[in-house]
């Protein structure tokens, strides 16, 4: 998918700006201008091309403007004894993969996506938690429930991360082994492709799913779209990452009610 060419271009568009059709004979046509949204995705692009097809089944205009991209590390396999996997995000599943391929150890996973990617990735003994990595802990201890000796489980981490993970272990009977797979690097984009943006048919909303990517717009995107005359619902996956914008930046923000895709889909 090219960045800025309308997956439904012969199609008219949803904007809050547009007026609901008053006849009888319009109201379907209403009802699909309603559901359509001009949606700026900013993840990396492999991911961003996924979030753009479920998007796009679902009837909106995915806009791909990649903010980051992802630095896959070398880790090297563990000589010493672990218990199992905890992983955060799906970015750490090709690095784990390439060393545990068809491990039946237990994997903790932060929620269904992380955990449809290491079960795609040959790991059949996965545990899917509720979306926060401080829910992770409470799976663990019934997973390894009975367990004679203290559960010791390697972590594939992000180089940037918050700390809240390991924070959430101190307090619980396991073990965390810290092992940084991945980074997330900021992208700027072409100051060309801004301009068309920024010149382009308004955008409708924005998703921000990390606090990098939040950081991102609001310092190379945000304001450009602003003075331009957009208006953009900033739709974040959680409170954390809302936090990245201040009193003033805050126009606009919507919070998920769960950290998960589908719940700020619903938003749109």
């Amino acid at each position: 998918m090219r960045p800025f060419k309308s997956a439904s271009a012969a199609r008219e568009r949803f904007s809050p700006r547009q007026g609901r059709t008053s006849s009888r004979g319009g109201e379907n046509r209403s009802r699909e201008h309603r559901l359509m949204a001009r949606v700026l995705v900013v993840r990396e692009r492999g991911a961003a091309e996924e979030t753009a097809r479920e998007l796009t089944a679902l009837g909106h205009d995915p806009v791909l403007l990649p903010l980051e991209e992802v630095v896959h590390l070398e880790i090297p396999a563990e000589e010493d004894d672990f218990d199992g996997f905890v992983v955060t995000s799906a970015q750490a599943v090709p690095v784990l993969a390439d060393l545990y391929r068809g491990d039946e150890r237990p994997c903790l996973a932060v929620g269904e996506a992380s955990a449809s990617a290491l079960r795609a990735s040959g790991f059949a003994n996965v545990h899917a938690g509720q979306g926060r990595a401080e829910t992770l802990p409470r799976l663990a201890s019934r997973i390894f429930e009975g367990s004679a000796a203290r559960p010791r489980l390697l972590y594939a981490a992000g180089r940037n991360r918050s700390g809240s993970l390991e924070a959430a272990f101190s307090e619980e009977d396991a073990d965390i082994l810290v092992r940084e797979a991945y980074d997330v690097v900021r992208k700027s984009p072409d100051e060309g492709v801004t301009r068309r943006l920024v010149d382009g048919p308004p955008i409708d909303a924005v998703l921000l799913l990390s606090r990098a990517q939040a950081s991102a717009f609001l310092k190379l995107l945000l304001p450009r779209l602003r003075m331009g005359g957009h208006a953009p619902r900033l739709l974040c996956l959680s409170e954390r990452i809302a936090g990245i914008f201040g009193d003033e930046a805050q126009k606009g923000v919507e919070i998920s009610p769960e950290p998960t895709l589908r719940l700020l889909f619903e938003r749109l």
